[in-house]
């Protein structure tokens, strides 16, 4: 009989694989730690101040970045910032024992001791409200311990900000608007029936946790949206953005930046955590900062002063 031996390759390819699926993990978990600072500025002249900063936080599903997010109050602290803002799913509405609402409200407390707080509630606050049965009591501790702590929870209603001429709005969304596969567009007069007509005069900040509707926020002119929920899309890929949407949409128009349109500015942002899939591919987690300024030699003279 003839002996059969395995090609010298073949142990080869096996070993070559599997250091590339290693180093593939790696690059993965890599990608999928730690957070990154965005800014951006714009000029509005019916600020009544000469410079606003906020920072803006959404879908931190209630993860960490160091001991009870040290470091992500250590990064706002730098910023020197007058306010939070929160667009919503700061929480999970899981049973899993990782999600207990905890973390997020040590992190929204330590952020009201020293800034007002704005929060506009996402999908996942709503289920906590909507199934009682599922989350005995979850939602009423969220809404006691907020209000204990002085943060502002915007649940179709406004806040102003009278020294500096905002007015912040927070827009709660039915569970309907937040279903998979198929977009339910709110009707056009729907932000208007739930918050009433925005002052022109002022400048209005609108927390509307889904994106997909800036075209329906558009038609009230807001001057600013601040949304979340996309998480950016997972998987950034080059040229095409976002892969995929928390409604299982393939490469969304909204995934994450600016988007404007006929006078208003969507900032919409890839999220502080994650929840279902733990990845992030080109795609940071992020705490953006905003600079409103009340004209472009106000703006030039900050710029100065950093230098």
């Amino acid at each position: 009989m003839t002996a059969v031996t395995a090609s010298p390759g073949v142990p080869v390819i096996i070993t070559a694989i599997a250091l590339a699926t290693v180093l593939l993990g790696l690059f993965v978990y890599v990608q999928s730690r730690g957070f990154r600072v965005v800014r951006y500025s714009f000029i509005n002249k019916k600020l009544k101040k000469d410079s606003y900063r906020f920072a803006f936080i959404s879908d931190m599903h209630d993860h960490v970045h160091g001991d009870d997010n040290r470091e992500v109050l250590e990064a706002i602290d730098r910023e020197g910032v007058d306010a939070i803002f929160l667009a919503g799913d700061m929480v999970t509405s899981s049973m899993e024992p990782k999600y207990r609402q905890d973390n997020a409200l040590r992190f929204i407390k330590a952020l009201s001791s020293k800034y007002p707080v704005y929060y506009g509630i996402g999908n996942h606050e709503e289920k906590l409200r909507r199934c009682p049965d599922s989350f005995p009591g979850i939602y009423e501790r969220l809404v006691s311990e907020l209000d204990e702590c002085g943060a502002h929870m915007l649940i179709n209603e406004k806040v102003s900000i009278e020294d500096a001429g905002i007015d912040v709005y927070g827009l709660d969304l039915e569970h309907e608007y937040y279903r998979k596969l198929k977009t339910r567009w709110i009707p056009d007069d729907y932000l208007e029936r739930r918050l009433g007509r925005n002052d022109t005069d002022r400048i209005s900040i609108l927390l509307a946790h889904n994106p997909e509707q800036f075209d329906k926020y558009v038609l009230w002119k807001p001057d600013y949206v601040l949304s979340g929920h996309v998480h950016g899309g997972i998987v950034n890929l080059p040229f095409l953005g976002g892969a995929v949407s928390p409604q299982l949409k393939l490469f969304p128009r909204y995934d994450a930046g600016l988007f404007e349109k006929e006078g208003s500015t969507m900032i919409l942002n890839r999220g502080l955590g994650a929840h279902t899939i733990p990845v992030r591919v080109f795609n940071k987690a992020e705490v953006v900062v905003v600079d409103l300024y009340r004209s472009r030699e106000v703006m030039m003279r900050e710029a100065g002063k950093g230098e």
